[in-house]
């Protein structure tokens, strides 16, 4: 029998999970590079020799009051693994504790309770040390309008810093081509209707993992900078979620010395003959709005008869967002890119249709989720042919009465949402030589 050791419920538990297999059927494992976690004397490092920029403990002298903008639990940042080397500088610096606060932003979405906050930032800072929430419909400030016509509104608190410091993780995104960077600012910590305008306004990358030379971050960039944005620390996770890599320093430079590692860390080759895709989405399996949005990728690359299994726990459930809710009708969202439409949007109806083409696809597919925190019918409102499992024996059960116990070869991609699929076809470097064996494929 084979069987693969993964990761789930990324904040909560972040518990093993065993998946096995059939001993006759060949298991290719496709995955992140295997990086080990950074220790807490190389952050110190990578925070005293920045890229682009001063020191952070520098750049903090002579400052009375300081900010640290941290990414919301729908992203995976251990933000509480780095939050104490930062503090230690800041606070070296002469900036006394009572004068930092750590504020949860995560855009549009509902804004982070005292559970969240625990979570992300830690239970072990000091007392001193405020920890509070974004509210995109809070107390906001009108810094006028970005390059590109944008209404900036940003959050009130943080214009009240005079030291403002952005902590994020770089991995592919749909929109923006990789997190990170000045998306801690542009939309993590501004108004709905600047949020929303971006979505609608500006052109981003076409794909996940593509481009980060584009209107969208253009304009993030300008913002950022225009809100005093003075320091990054972006980080690169591990399949563990562990912080493997540390970028430091100015919002450009840094962000992209960042993307340029997680090109490398993050880029696998796909396996497009399996009988059987397993997407792993851990670790953004709190809700099933971030896990689809995030790692549904492998199901569009094996063929029509594939069975797709697709592994979040989803302790969250169903999962929420402002701007694109699940039962969100079509139409609403084209009325709103209708009412900002540009002449140099006339490719963009071309592009949109492939996404939707793709949407439709992904709907109509027979999915195989294995969730305990998703109910059946939450997950039929956005999958109403996928079909949910609670534990892995039932998902195996009905993976065998489909394929028999017979030769097949099955592709588990770990950590779906942080891979980016490589161009180039590596179908005939993959050899699994016996039945049951495991082949483990990762970037270079």
């Amino acid at each position: 029998m084979s069987d693969l050791q993964l990761r789930t419920k990324a904040w909560f538990g972040d518990e093993p999970l065993s998946i096995d297999f059939p001993s006759g059927w060949k298991i290719v494992e496709v995955g992140p590079q295997d990086a080990p976690a950074l220790s807490a004397t190389a952050m110190l490092d990578r925070l005293r020799h920045p890229t682009g920029s001063p020191p952070l403990r520098e750049i903090a002298k002579g400052k009375t009051r300081c900010v640290i903008i941290v990414d919301d639990l729908t992203r995976p940042t251990p933000a509480a693994d780095l939050l104490p080397s930062i503090i230690a500088e800041i606070t070296q610096a002469g900036v006394s504790e009572h004068a930092i606060t750590i504020l949860l932003a995560g855009g549009t979405h509902p804004p982070a309770s005292a559970q969240d906050m625990a979570k992300k930032a830690g239970t072990d800072l000091s007392p001193a040390v405020q920890v509070r929430a974004h509210d995109s419909r809070g107390d906001l400030v009108d810094l006028g309008t970005s390059p590109s016509g944008l209404p900036i509104l940003i959050n009130r608190m943080v214009m009240e810093c005079d030291l403002k410091i952005g902590v994020g993780c770089i991995y592919p995104h749909p929109i923006a081509g990789f997190s990170g960077g000045a998306k801690i600012v542009l939309p993590a910590v501004c108004g709905v209707e600047t949020t929303r305008m971006m979505h609608d306004y500006l052109r981003g990358s076409r794909t996940r993992g593509g481009s980060i030379h584009t209107e969208l971050r253009q304009d993030m960039i300008a913002v950022a900078r225009r809100a005093g944005l003075d320091f990054i620390a972006n980080v690169t996770l591990n399949h563990r979620r562990e912080i493997s890599s540390l970028f430091a320093g100015d919002v450009v430079k840094a962000h992209e010395e960042g993307v340029r590692s997680a090109q490398r860390m993050y880029a696998v080759p796909v396996v497009p003959e399996a009988d059987v895709v397993v997407a792993d989405m851990y670790p953004f399996d709190t809700s099933w709005q971030f896990a689809q949005d995030r790692g549904m990728w492998p199901v569009e690359c094996v063929g029509s008869q594939a069975s797709r299994v697709v592994i979040a726990a989803c302790p969250l459930g169903l999962g929420t967002h402002e701007l694109f809710p699940v039962d969100s009708p079509l139409w609403s969202r084209v009325a709103r890119r209708l009412k900002h439409f540009r002449l140099a949007d006339l490719d963009r109806p071309f592009e949109k249709l492939g996404t939707i083409m793709k949407l439709i696809r992904q709907k109509h597919h027979h999915l195989m989720v294995l969730s305990p925190g998703l109910e059946g019918k939450e997950l039929h409102t956005m999958f109403p042919h996928a079909q949910r499992f609670g534990a892995w024996p039932a998902l195996r059960a009905a993976l065998v009465a489909r394929h028999g116990e017979g030769p097949l070869t099955v592709a588990v991609y770990r950590c779906a949402p942080f891979l980016i699929p490589a161009a180039s076809d590596l179908n005939q470097e993959i050899a699994v030589p016996d039945p049951g064996a495991t082949v483990r494929l990762t970037s270079a």
